[in-house]
């Protein structure tokens, strides 16, 4: 088996999607608490989401170490970074044990290089040193360009054949070790279902940003401003397309507590009734799911490259990182669900 080790929840979902999409059984734990029940499914590929990127360090290693405690000896690991390298990397490889790996955060598809030991590329002002992000761990990495999908495969193929034992990485690697697994070059969408969408947007990435002008623009539909995250005065509506969007404030607040504000109005006033969420930012992706009650679920694969698609208790759940995507993702989502309902 594969475990995936990932500190938020959309990038559990986007590393662990092209598995899915290539036929193997895929569960994710929402949390480390839910990690024996998804074992119990006897999954191929397992995900465990622990939530850390926005805790303090400390926290994160406790939680990385219970993620790997919690796995059967033996598990093949891959421990998912961001590929702007955010979050607690040296505290979390701090807790995973290995003795070499091969660190290659790049998305090539994505526009996302690894260059001279730098990522550099889309959404990447500022080329970004990937051995200043894992401090001491950086004398046991190896960090090759990554500047194709190619160059991607091909240093998966060196690092087995060297024994390195850890994977460290984002969307891009794990699209080479699945077709490396499955020997299945593509994988195949999962269908988004017919039925009313809510976008939950938490994240306040440029990046994000411009997909929603971009969705705004193309469609009418139902959109709620939630200053810091709170819902005001909701009323019955019957609109097919409802996005609700995190913005400023009076005051300045935590992200957290953005995602935390966010979960209590939409859960269950919009949740019900809808057939498929989209939820924007780990924090909120996960902030909403608690609220909702799912502690895991089984991923079917992509509905657009790097979306993952999953399905718990009757509804279709997708999630995005903010720094996610091209400009029309929202909208294209929106529009392919527009054209079943007619």
């Amino acid at each position: 088996m594969l475990a995936i080790i990932a500190d938020d929840l959309t990038g559990a979902l986007d590393t662990a999607a092209p598995f899915a999409g290539r036929g193997l059984h895929t569960e994710v734990a929402l949390r480390v608490e839910a990690v024996s029940e998804a074992l119990a499914e006897r999954p191929e590929v397992l995900t465990i989401n622990t939530g850390s990127r926005e805790l303090d360090g400390n926290t994160a290693h406790q939680l990385a170490a219970a993620a790997v405690r919690a796995l059967p000896a033996g598990t093949r690991l891959f421990k998912k970074i961001d590929s702007r390298l955010k979050g607690h990397i040296v505290a979390e490889l701090d807790a995973t044990p290995f003795k070499t790996a091969l660190v290659a955060p790049a998305i090539p598809a994505f526009g996302r290089l690894v260059r001279a030991g730098h990522i550099e590329g889309f959404g990447v002002t500022t080329p970004i040193s990937v051995s200043e992000k894992l401090g001491p761990h950086a004398a046991r990495a190896t960090i090759p360009d990554t500047l194709t999908p190619g160059d991607m495969e091909a240093a998966l193929e060196a690092a087995e054949k060297a024994g390195l034992d850890l994977l460290i990485g984002a969307r891009g690697l794990a699209e080479a070790l699945a077709r490396r697994m499955t020997g299945r070059r593509d994988a195949t969408p999962a269908d988004i279902p017919e039925g009313p969408v809510l976008f939950v947007v938490g994240s306040r990435d440029p990046i994000t940003l411009a997909q929603i002008d971009e969705l705004r623009a193309a469609y009418p539909l139902r959109y709620l401003p939630a200053p810091n995250g709170h819902l005001r005065d909701l009323q019955a509506d019957t609109s097919p397309i409802t996005l609700v969007q995190a913005t400023p404030g009076d005051t300045e607040i935590t992200p957290l507590a953005v995602s935390q504000n966010l979960a209590e109005g939409v859960c269950p006033a919009l949740t019900e009734t809808a057939t498929t969420l989209l939820l924007s930012g780990g924090a909120t992706a996960e902030a909403v799911l608690e609220r909702m009650g799912i502690t895991r679920f089984r991923l079917l694969g992509d509905c657009l490259p790097g979306l993952g698609l999953a399905h718990a208790g009757g509804q279709c759940i997708i999630a995005k990182s903010g720094g996610f995507g091209q400009p029309d993702t929202l909208r294209t989502i929106a529009g392919n669900i527009l054209q079943k309902l007619g």
